[in-house]
């Protein structure tokens, strides 16, 4: 489930990572933004602060590179969400008790929680610890392909806050995706693509082809089709614990398998990917509790008059 848990203590942050996107009309902006963020650590006595590869270009190499094998208490996106989804992929098991903070520098901003003109004072309020945790799950997938000797191996790994996306890049071609749950068949989706959503990411690519919006509180993966054949196929949600099988047929060289909208892998025909929820948890700080259809009211203009 998910939690938002109070902390009440003095937080104390001893590694910050910083990540920003790649605006240049907004650079100006934040390059201020960022020394300034740079006082307030070297204020508050934070030991090791890093930056990706922007982020150190911005400030002219004032702080190191990220090394993503190393451990932070606390990761920054300063941009929009694609920006925390970039920052999503460093993600390692060792970063279990590591929290997350999204700046919104861009449009939507559906997971950032602060904006440039509130983030230096709401930060004081962080390094308080007056802040809630909100856990949201990711997916995981494993791609199995066949060996010379006939035998599965696992090729690839990946982990989503979104979604993974299978079909055919920009082109719009039908194929038939059979799903099982739990070695149980589910069905055979004939459609451009099929998209395996969480909870989080039912408020993007899965919502603009008609699938629900399921609150992060209910762990689940939700199999949205886009352009199905018969229109009786709908989207399901799978509980969690499951372990969800997918295999292709269709008249097709290659089969593109997208990671959150960031990440591609080439499938081959006869390749088997395995779909199920990550044990590992995005930890996003959030300032108040419970927040969540606000965030929907407002980022979607639900209520208002026109």
């Amino acid at each position: 489930m998910q939690s938002m848990n109070p902390r009440k203590e003095k937080t104390k942050f001893q590694s910050i990572a910083i990540y920003t996107h790649n605006k240049p009309a907004k650079e100006k902006e934040e390059i201020k933004f960022l020394n300034e963020l740079l006082e307030f650590f070297k204020k508050h006595k934070v030991k090791k602060v890093s930056g990706d590869v922007r982020t150190v270009s911005m400030l002219k190499n004032k702080i190191p590179l990220i090394d993503d094998d190393e451990k932070f208490d606390l990761k920054i996106g300063i941009g929009g969400d694609g920006t925390i989804l970039k920052m999503m992929r460093t993600l390692q098991k060792k970063d279990r008790e590591g929290l997350l903070l999204g700046i919104n520098f861009g449009t939507l901003g559906f997971l950032s929680e602060l904006s440039p003109t509130n983030a230096l004072e709401a930060m004081e309020q962080i390094f308080k610890g007056e802040f809630h945790v909100d856990t949201r799950m990711l997916v995981k997938a494993f791609v199995w392909r066949k060996n010379e000797r006939g035998e599965k191996e696992k090729v690839y790994r990946a982990y989503a806050l979104n979604d993974i996306v299978f079909g055919h890049g920009g082109l719009a071609r039908l194929t038939n995706y059979h799903v099982k749950v739990n070695r149980r068949v589910l069905s055979t989706y004939r459609s451009d693509g099929l998209i395996f959503a969480t909870p989080t990411g039912s408020t993007a690519y899965s919502l603009s082809v008609g699938g629900p919006i399921i609150s992060p509180e209910i762990h689940s993966i939700l199999i949205t089709p886009v352009a199905p054949h018969t229109l009786s196929h709908r989207p399901i949600i799978i509980p969690p614990r499951k372990v969800i099988n997918l295999t292709f047929e269709g008249r097709f060289d290659a089969i593109s398998m997208t990671i959150d909208g960031q990440i591609h892998f080439t499938l081959k025909p006869t390749d088997e990917v395995s779909i199920q929820t990550a044990t590992r948890r995005a930890k996003f700080i959030r300032l108040k509790e419970s927040h969540y259809f606000k965030t929907l009211r407002n980022k979607m203009s639900w209520g208002e008059k026109r």
